[in-house]
């Protein structure tokens, strides 16, 4: 009798400290948005073009964790905010007004094509009457509202439980790495996909998931969505435009279910992975997909399974991905003289410039601007050759060091990657992950481009060869982004524990 009941005291003690974790986790949400006007300049191109034709608001999420002493926010929007003076911006926001350190502060967009760029040095005013005024005015009004939902994040915790469902989304995007007779990869546009066939998929992550964070009326206070896939449905870098595309479209939809619910999404590994309609498509096939999304996000919200684990874990965690030696002097010869050759081609107007050192380009995009984006490229050519000449192979580095942000909350956890990560990379974590749930997101904290996984390292179509964009680097070697997948796997085994 006596063991009988140590035992069953023993069962209560456990679910009591249960109980009294998860009260301890308490989350807040904030959702504002911000609307570009025509004549803004872009912000997802290089080359200067404006936006012509605005299609709605701009949305960003701000949700914050917080146990104990412990606190975690997140910042996700359609805009580029996980780089540059604008991620600085924003977590200098967040951080004082939560009183976190930086370190506690995850931003991450959703990588979307379709959206300007925002000026928010608010000590650099630009001239009157000009473009970039237009950028500024934009940054100003996007940093005031993320300081007024900063401050009312703080107010408004609630403790809450952590409930997390998964649907099968496989109608809106396709595996844009094809694979040519001769082996050579090559990067599958609207035109190469419809080629192939319209059933065309390829490897592709279709889990459409979502995190919900219900308050002890069940009600819920903010929730996640995650999604991977290229948001580039009608867009065209010659004729910008702003809008939302599907992880908007989808969240909006996800956020009117859940009773108005802040929702954060999270983009996934998506370096090789592309929306439908790319270049091609219309307004109304955009926000299709996005309406597809929604009803999937919807569904998966329908079979919540909540999380068995209580409270918040995360850390920051340095990765070292390794680099190869750089191609012959004979390669890159080689490889500058056809460049040469399409540059001209292509500025001459001649419409026979779709394929140059591995990247194919689409017919949607004219000659010249074909030329614009070859002749990116070319600067990494004649550094490499440099190195070759000067005997300076030594000094060229071997290594990539960056770092990952891992967290768990209840059953779920996070991998956040700050470049873009093939959807191999992604499906490795969440294959081998001690958690039944896992956000692979990459585009957080930063932008390094493309990393292939490891079986992706030795080839040269726009996404595996996107370090020529990246300056003085050489090309990445295996296991490659997957370096950092290693990593995250063992820190999430560590707090499923």
């Amino acid at each position: 009798m006596k063991k009988i009941c140590m035992a069953v005291c023993s069962v209560l003690v456990l679910g009591l400290a249960r109980a009294n974790a998860a009260d301890g986790l308490k989350v807040s949400g904030q959702t504002f948005a911000v609307t570009p006007k025509v004549g803004t300049p872009a912000g997802h191109t290089k080359t200067g073009n404006k936006i012509e034709i605005v299609h709605g608001d701009l949305k960003t999420t701000v949700i914050l964790l917080e146990e104990g002493n412990n606190r975690l926010c997140f910042l996700t929007s359609a805009l580029g905010v996980e780089n540059g003076p604008l991620r600085s911006a924003c977590v200098n926001i967040l951080s004082q007004t939560l009183k976190i350190a930086p370190e506690a502060v995850v931003t991450s967009s959703s990588h979307n094509h379709t959206i300007p760029w925002l000026h928010v040095d608010s000590t650099k005013i630009p001239q009157a009457n000009t473009p970039q005024m237009l950028n500024w005015e934009l940054g100003q009004d996007f940093m005031k509202k993320l300081h007024k939902a900063a401050a009312q994040l703080a107010k408004s915790l609630e403790p809450v439980t952590v409930e997390w469902g998964v649907a099968e989304e496989n109608r809106i995007t396709y595996n844009r790495r094809g694979r040519r007779i001769n082996g050579k990869t090559y990067f599958m546009r609207e035109e190469d996909r419809m080629l192939v066939g319209e059933g065309y998929r390829g490897l592709i992550d279709p889990e459409a998931m979502v995190v919900v964070f219900k308050n002890n009326s069940d009600k819920p206070v903010a929730a996640f969505s995650f999604f991977t896939g290229h948001p580039v449905a009608a867009y065209n870098p010659e004729k910008m435009m702003s809008y939302g595309q599907f992880p908007q479209v989808a969240s909006e939809k996800l956020s009117q279910y859940l009773g108005g619910a802040p929702v954060a999404f999270v983009q996934g590994c998506g370096g090789d992975i592309n929306a439908k309609h790319m270049l091609t498509g219309t307004i109304e096939q955009a926000q299709l997909l996005g309406e597809q999304l929604g009803e999937t996000f919807v569904i998966a919200a329908k079979s919540l399974r909540k999380s068995k684990r209580t409270g918040l874990e995360w850390s920051r965690e340095a990765v070292n991905v390794p680099l190869a030696p750089l191609p012959s002097p004979a390669s890159l010869q080689k490889d500058l003289d056809s460049i040469d050759d399409f540059i001209k081609r292509g500025d001459s107007g001649d419409e026979n410039t779709y394929e140059c050192v591995g990247m194919n380009f689409p017919k949607a995009l004219t000659p010249p601007y074909r030329a614009r984006l070859v002749q990116s490229v070319r600067p990494w050519y004649v550094w490499a050759l440099d190195q070759h000449k000067t005997n300076n192979l030594k000094n060229v580095p071997t290594e990539l060091p960056i770092s990952i942000v891992v967290a768990r909350f209840g059953d779920v956890g996070f991998v956040g990657l700050p470049y873009e990560p093939f959807v191999k990379t992604g499906l490795k974590i969440k294959h081998e992950a001690a958690l039944p749930c896992v956000l692979t997101g990459g585009y957080t904290d930063g932008a390094y481009g493309y990393i292939p996984d490891a079986t992706a390292c030795d080839d040269r179509e726009y996404q595996a060869g996107y370090f020529r964009y990246r300056g003085n680097v050489p090309p990445y070697k295996a296991p490659g982004g997957d370096a950092c997948a290693i990593i995250a796997i063992n820190k999430l085994s560590q707090f499923a524990r």
